[in-house]
């Protein structure tokens, strides 16, 4: 087996064991996101964290669109780090943000 076709059976078996657990915790998932979701800083950042804003500019325009203080944004973007939500990404010395998609 070469290692292309090992990565894609990796990635398959990944996938399912994904879709498992999504199964399995359908229903605290369902009342994580809707907590999420409810507030209106942590929907903003899910919507703006596609991995083109770097931290400041994230965080300033999520404080523009929810008219909340930067630093408020800047604490509730940690809050989604700290549970694994959205992920930081380094391109240089630049630091990006992703939504991970864990709530779709």
């Amino acid at each position: 087996m070469s290692v292309k076709e090992s990565i894609k059976e990796i990635v398959n078996g990944l996938d399912t064991l994904i879709a498992l657990i999504k199964l399995v915790y359908r229903e605290p998932i369902k009342r994580v996101r809707e907590q999420i979701i409810s507030d209106p800083v942590f929907r903003v950042i899910l919507e703006l964290a596609d991995g083109t804003r770097e931290y400041s500019v994230l965080a300033e325009e999520a404080a523009r669109r929810t008219s909340k203080h930067v630093r408020t944004v800047k604490a509730k973007i940690s809050k989604l780090l700290e549970i694994k939500v959205i992920r930081a990404v380094r391109k240089g010395k630049k630091v990006y943000y992703v939504n991970k998609g864990i709530l779709d």
